[in-house]
Parts: structure tokens; sequence; C-alpha cells
């Protein structure tokens, strides 16, 4: 039985999950903060655009603003309808005729990715901290989507034109090959393994204690799509000859009584570790910037996650596990 299985209104409550008609304090925030950040992308873009040489690098920054303003235009008709105060609007355009020699093609991708880099962490966020209204969250995620496929197609375009640094390279005992491993790059590979040993072994102390027959399958999903992880990352690890670190152990005994740990602790303890993760996750792909193929996988990790994050805040509100939150007054 898959997750979203669960989800189903026929199994639990006759009523939708996901059409809140408000939002909490955190997310009215969100919602201000993201549109104060998209004005201030888009005028960036729309500035240094006026500086490019490379016609390539305008047609990416065409893109980036075409994107900015069809989601700002979003995130206003969302601030009309939940009546959250908008920051001011800069200008619709930027547009000077001046060349300035000085200003590079390298210094402006420089500019931009930095932004680009500062507004997936911000996202990210935005993710984590809007639990309450599902289809807000939805936007946000949608919004990541689409900036992790920009981000990568300008990092790409950016090391054909030789303007990335080069990182330090993880030194190991075999040949050289194309697809180098930067040494952070090794350090991610290695650290979202080791996290998820420590999930799997959480996993399974969980599941001697589960009540809910219903929740009881959704963490044995969770631990299937563990397993399937781990195997996928130690094969990278050791293709990097990256040290792997301790697995968890193949089985353990529980001495503690069953009803010492509730359901809705156990919920919300792994709520809150897939919340960090994600985090985790974004960090990875950002700093991931010598593989492009392992920043593709890392992407899907990523995504993988935040589905799961996602499903999960549905499901707690379901069973009426999800914590009380701060209701944004919209009069």
């Amino acid at each position: 039985m898959e997750f979203s299985d669960f989800l189903h209104p026929t199994r639990l409550f006759k009523k939708s999950i996901t059409n809140q008609p408000e939002l909490s304090t955190a997310e009215a925030y969100n919602l201000w903060d993201s549109l104060r950040v998209r004005y201030t992308s888009r005028e960036t873009n729309q500035l240094y655009k006026n500086f490019v040489h490379d016609r390539d690098l305008e047609l990416l920054l065409d893109h980036h603003i075409r994107k900015y303003n069809n989601q700002i235009k979003i995130l206003e008709q969302l601030s009309e309808k939940f009546n959250v105060p908008v920051p001011s609007k800069p200008p619709k355009d930027i547009k000077f005729s001046a060349q300035i020699d000085a200003i590079t093609d390298k210094h402006i991708f420089r500019r931009i990715n930095s932004d680009m880099i500062a507004e997936l962490y911000s996202l990210n966020r935005t993710i984590a901290s809007s639990t309450f209204n599902d289809n807000l969250r939805n936007q946000f995620v949608n919004f990541v989507s689409s900036h992790l496929k920009d981000y990568n197609k300008l990092h790409k375009y950016a090391k054909l034109k030789g303007w990335t640094d080069v990182a330090p390279s993880l030194k190991t005992y075999k040949p050289t090959t194309k697809e180098e491993l930067a040494t952070s790059e090794g350090s991610h590979l290695s650290q979202l393994l080791a996290l998820r040993y420590d999930q799997q072994q959480l996993t399974a102390l969980f599941l001697g204690f589960v009540h809910d027959p219903d929740f009881k399958q959704i963490i044995k999903s969770g631990k299937s799509t563990l397993q399937k992880q781990i195997k996928t990352l130690e094969k990278k690890a050791q293709k990097f000859e990256v040290p792997l670190p301790d697995a968890a152990p193949a089985h353990q005994k529980l001495n503690i009584d069953p009803e010492a740990i509730t359901d809705i602790f156990i919920y919300r303890t792994i709520l809150q570790g897939i919340r960090e993760s994600i985090t985790l996750h974004i960090r990875s792909i950002i700093e991931t910037i010598t593989n492009d193929d392992l920043r593709t996988f890392l992407n899907q990790l990523y995504q993988e996650e935040v589905d799961i994050f996602n499903k999960l805040i549905k499901y707690g509100k379901t069973k009426g596990w999800s914590r009380l939150t701060l209701r944004h007054k919209q009069s």
C-alpha cells in the first residue's frame, strides 16, 4: 500500500484536508517574505541584464525574469486572498543603454548565482514552516522545484564558460576520471548515508511501539524507502572511495513497556527529523559544484524527502496529531 492511500478522505474522514481557508502567522510571514525576495531578485536580474555581453546569459536572465513575474503574480493573489500586507513593489523594469565593461559576465553570473542560493535556502525554510495551509505549502514546493532546475541550468552553463571556481577535489587511490568529486561532495555523501543509518535504526525502534495499524504501515513504507536509498548511496560512496559510516544494527531488542511511547510522540519525532533532513539535503545540492550527475541524484533525494514531509503533515492532520498553530487574523 502506498503512503498516498492513507490520505484518501474515505479512509479516515469524509472531508477535505487540503483546502484550509486560513493561514498561520508563520505562513503569513512566509508569504510576505517570499514576495519581498522575488521583487528583489527580479530587480537584480533586470539590472544586470543591461550589462550582459553574452547572448546566452541574456536569455537565461530573461527566463529568470519571466519565472519571477509568474511567481510574483501568484504570491500577490494569495496575499490579497488572505489579506496579508504586501511589501513595496519595485518598478516593472530597469533599462538603460550605458555599457560598463568593468561589470563582466562572470561577475554577473556570480551575483545571480549568489541570489539563487539565498532563495533556495529561504524557500526551503518556507516549506518546513508552512504546516497549516497545505495549498500554500504545495505552492512553495513547486517554487523550489522550479528554482532548482534554473539553478542547475545556470551552474552548468557557467561551467562551460569557465566562470565557476574549482573546489578542492577528493583524493583517492583510483585514477582520476571525468566524474571527479569535490571534498564537500564526498562529505555530503557520507553525511546523508549516516543520516539514513540513524533513521533506519530509529524506524526499527519505533515499529516496536506503534499502536495504530495505519501508522505502522506508513512507517514500514518509510523503512522500505530508506533501504532503497541506503543501497544507492552506498554504491555511490564506494564508487568514489568515500569511507562508509557505521551502519545501523541488523536488529535490536526492546526492553521498554510499549505503552511508554505514544503514536503522537513517534509521529512528531519523525516529522521533526524529516524537517531537519530537508535542510541538510538542500545544502548538499548547493555545495555540489563539481559533479553534475551527483547534484542531479541529490536533487532526487531532496524531492523524495519533501514529498514524504508533505504527506506526513497531511496524515497527521487527519489523526489530530498536529500541534496547535497561531492563526493569522485577516481583519
